[in-house]
C-alpha cells in the first residue's frame, strides 16, 4: 500500500482539532429543540436554522479530514471502520436534517435530528477509544455498564493487594503499569503508531516498524529510554505533548528493567535491586514490599518475618494519615497532659511534629504508649534525653511514616533498634551518646531511604560505620550514570558546529585601487596610496593631505611632472625601483625610503641628511649618477 503524501496527512490532522465543533453545534441543536417541547420556551428552535448553517459544512469537513487521517494507518483495523462509518453517518444525516430543516418538515426534522444525535454519541464514543483506549470510558464506570461501553467486566488487579513478594512480576506488575499510564494510547491494542504495540511483552521486543526499541541489558542504547529523556519541546520526544509524561521514577523502573535483561516473567526478588529502585518499589508499592536484602545465596532475596511482613511472609498494609482536623484535638490535649510539644507540620498536610526531649527524663515508655493513636501522622519524633527504654521502641516502630527520629543520649541497645526495620520513609537517625554497637547496623541497613545516622559517642567502632557508609553506595550504578553522562556529553560535542573564517584582513592588507604613480606630484616624494584623488579618470597618489589639496585646486602646474611619473606601465608603478644602488652624496648603500625625483628619475639616498645636501645642489653629484650630461648613461645597478 502507497502511503499517503504529506498533503493528505497534513489536511488528516485537522480533523482532532475540527471534530469538536460539529458535536458541539448537534448537541446544541438537540438541546434548543428539547426546551423548545415546552411552551414558555417554545421559540428556543429560532436559530436552528443559523446553526445548521455551521454544523453542516463543519460535519462534512471534519468527516473528509478523518477518513484522509485513516490513511496513515496505526489504528485496530476493526475499531477504525466503526468509527469512521459513523462518523460518515453523523455527517450523511446532518446533511438530511439540514434539508428536512429548509423544506420545513418539522417531525421529520426532529426525527432525524434524534437519530444523528444517537449515531454521533457511538462516533465518539469510538474515537474515544481509538484515541485512549477501548476501555476509557468503562474503566470506571459500574460494573454492570462496563461490558455494555466496551470495557472488561473484571477489575485490574490491585498492584497494592497482598501477597509474598514472590508474587510480584517485573514485567506485569512494576512495567506493564508504567507502560499503560504513559504509552498505551498510542501504542496498545486498538492503536499502534508506526507498527508499536506495548501492551504485551513479545510486542514491545519485537519493536516498531522502525526496528527494536529496547536493546536488553543496554538501557542507555534503548531507543524507547532515549525519546523519553529528550527534552519535551523535541521534535521526537515521546511521549508526545498533551500526553501524560512518565516521572522520573517510571523512568528510572524502566532502565532497570532493561540493564536486567528486559525479562517477561522473572520475580522482583530473581533480579538485583539496586537501593534507589528499593526506594521507588516502596513509595510505589505503599511501603508494603518486603525488603530485598543480600543473602549468601544471592542477591535480592527475600527474608521473611521482618517488620513489614506478618508471619506468614504476606504483606502487611501500612496504615494511612487521618486528616489533620482529625487529630488536632488529641495533639493539643497530649501537649498538655504529657508536657511535650506536638504540632503541625504544614497546615495543608495531615504530618505532625512532636518533642518530647522538653519533658526530659519524665518522659518514659507509658507515656510514648500515649502516643499510639498519632502513630500514622507522626512525622517528626525527638525523644533526645527522656526516660525510654528498648521497650519504648516498638511503638516507635508502628510509626511507619517516620522521616526524623531524635533517639541521643537514652537508654536505648541494639535490642530496642530491631523495633526501628520497618521505618521504610526514615531519612534521619540519631543515636549519639547510645549504646548500640556494630550489631544495630545490620538492622539499619535494611533502611532503604537512610541518609542521615548519627553515632558520635556510641559503641560503633569507626570501621564498622565506614563499612556500613560504603555498603549503602551503589557502585555500580554510579558507574552506569557516569557512563550515561559520558554519553550524553559525547552527543551534545557532536551537536556543535565549528567554523573557522581565518583571521580578520587588516586595512593595509587592501591595498584598494592602484594609481597611475608612486612619487607624489607636488613635492616629489614617495606618494601614500591611501591619498588619492581622480583625475580625468586617473587614480593619483600624494604623499599628504596637503598636495593632494594643492592638487585639486589647480592640478595645470603639476600636471607635466605627473605625466613623467606615469610613464611606466600603471600596473608596474609599484615596482619602480631607483636609478642607483649606491648613495651620490655619501657612497653607502641606499636606503629604499630615502628618495628624490631628479628630471625624472627615482634618486635614492642613505640618509636624510645626504637628501637635503642633493635638494639643496645636485650639480656635484650628478656625474655619479650618470646625469651630469645628456651623453651620459646612467651607472648599472650593483648586485646586492
Amino acid at each position: 500500500m502507497t502511503p499517503p503524501s504529506d498533503t493528505v496527512l497534513l489536511f488528516g490532522r485537522f480533523h482532532p482539532l475540527l471534530v469538536h465543533l460539529p458535536i458541539g453545534l448537534i448537541v446544541l441543536l438537540a438541546f434548543l429543540e428539547l426546551l423548545a417541547c415546552w411552551p414558555r420556551l417554545k421559540q428556543a428552535n429560532t436559530s436552528a436554522g443559523a446553526i445548521l448553517t455551521l454544523a453542516v459544512p463543519a460535519s462534512i469537513i471534519t468527516a473528509v479530514c478523518g477518513w484522509l487521517l485513516s490513511l496513515a494507518g496505526g489504528y485496530e483495523a476493526g475499531l477504525l471502520q466503526w468509527h469512521k462509518w459513523t462518523g460518515i453517518a453523523v455527517a450523511v444525516l446532518c446533511a438530511v436534517i439540514g434539508l428536512v430543516y429548509w423544506l420545513d418538515l418539522k417531525k421529520l426534522y426532529r426525527v432525524a435530528l434524534s437519530a444523528t444525535f444517537g449515531v454521533l454519541l457511538w462516533a465518539s464514543h469510538y474515537g474515544g477509544s481509538l484515541t485512549h483506549g477501548k476501555d476509557y470510558l468503562a474503566r470506571y464506570a459500574p460494573e454492570s455498564l462496563q461490558t455494555l461501553l466496551g470495557g472488561a467486566s473484571t477489575p485490574a488487579p490491585d498492584r497494592n493487594s497482598g501477597g509474598t513478594l514472590a508474587d510480584k512480576q517485573a514485567f506485569a506488575d512494576v512495567i506493564r503499569p508504567v507502560l499503560d499510564n504513559t504509552c498505551i494510547s498510542c501504542h496498545g491494542p486498538e492503536k499502534a503508531k508506526a507498527g508499536l504495540h506495548l501492551d504485551t511483552h513479545p510486542a514491545l521486543i519485537k519493536g516498531s516498524e522502525n526496528g527494536p526499541v529496547i536493546v536488553a541489558g543496554k538501557s542507555a542504547d534503548s531507543p524507547l529510554i532515549k525519546r523519553m529523556v529528550l527534552p519535551a519541546d523535541h521534535e521526537d520526544h515521546m511521549p508526545p505533548a498533551g500526553k501524560p509524561q512518565p516521572a522520573a521514577d517510571d523512568i528510572a523502573l524502566l532502565r532497570w528493567w532493561i540493564n536486567a535483561g528486559a525479562p517477561d516473567d522473572k520475580k522482583i526478588s530473581e533480579l538485583k535491586v539496586p537501593p534507589d529502585i528499593q526506594k521507588i518499589l516502596d513509595r510505589r508499592f505503599a511501603g508494603a514490599l518486603a525488603r530485598l536484602v543480600p543473602s549468601p545465596r544471592g542477591e535480592g532475596r527475600v527474608r521473611g518475618n521482618e517488620p513489614g511482613l506478618d508471619s506468614a511472609g504476606k504483606v502487611e498494609s501500612v496504615v494511612q494519615p487521618l486528616p489533620l482536623a482529625a487529630v488536632l484535638p488529641l495533639a493539643e490535649k497530649l501537649t498538655d497532659d504529657l508536657n511535650i510539644a506536638v504540632s503541625a507540620l504544614s497546615p495543608s498536610e495531615p504530618w505532625l511534629q512532636c518533642n518530647a526531649s522538653i519533658a526530659g527524663t519524665n518522659f518514659a515508655d507509658a507515656d510514648l504508649a500515649a502516643l499510639a493513636p498519632l502513630a500514622a501522622n507522626l512525622r517528626w519524633l525527638d525523644l533526645a534525653g527522656t526516660g525510654i527504654t528498648d521497650a519504648a521502641l516498638a511503638q516507635v516502630g508502628a510509626m511507619r511514616h517516620l522521616t526524623r527520629l531524635h533517639l541521643q543520649r537514652t537508654a536505648i541497645t541494639d535490642a530496642g533498634i530491631a523495633h526501628l526495620a520497618g521505618l521504610a520513609e526514615l531519612e534521619s537517625l540519631n543515636l549519639y551518646g547510645t549504646a548500640v554497637t556494630d550489631a544495630a547496623l545490620g538492622t539499619l541497613g535494611r533502611l532503604a531511604k537512610l541518609r542521615q545516622l548519627y553515632l558520635w559517642q556510641s559503641k560503633v567502632t569507626p570501621e564498622a560505620a565506614k563499612a556500613f557508609a560504603e555498603a549503602r553506595v551503589d557502585k555500580g550504578q554510579i558507574a552506569k550514570w557516569e557512563e550515561e553522562i559520558e554519553q550524553l556529553q559525547a552527543q551534545i560535542k557532536d551537536q556543535h558546529m565549528a567554523v573557522e573564517a581565518g583571521a580578520p584582513a587588516s586595512a593595509a592588507a587592501d591595498p584598494g585601487p592602484i594609481p597611475i604613480n608612486t612619487v607624489c606630484p607636488v613635492s616629489g616624494k614617495l606618494a601614500d596610496r591611501t591619498k588619492t584623488t581622480v583625475h580625468e579618470g586617473k587614480i593619483v597618489a600624494f604623499c599628504c593631505d596637503d598636495c593632494k589639496a594643492s592638487f585639486i585646486k589647480d592640478p595645470k602646474p603639476h600636471l607635466a611632472k605627473l605625466a613623467q611619473l606615469a610613464n611606466p606601465p600603471p600596473g608596474n608603478l609599484g615596482l619602480a625601483k631607483a636609478i642607483n644602488t649606491e648613495c651620490p652624496v655619501s657612497g653607502k648603500d641606499v636606503d629604499p625610503t630615502k628618495t628624490r625625483l631628479h628630471d625624472g628619475k627615482l634618486v635614492a639616498f642613505c640618509c636624510d641628511d645626504c637628501k637635503a645636501k642633493f635638494d639643496q645642489d645636485p650639480k656635484p653629484f650628478l656625474a655619479k649618477l650618470g646625469l651630469g650630461s645628456p651623453d651620459s648613461t646612467p651607472p648599472k645597478e650593483q648586485k646586492q
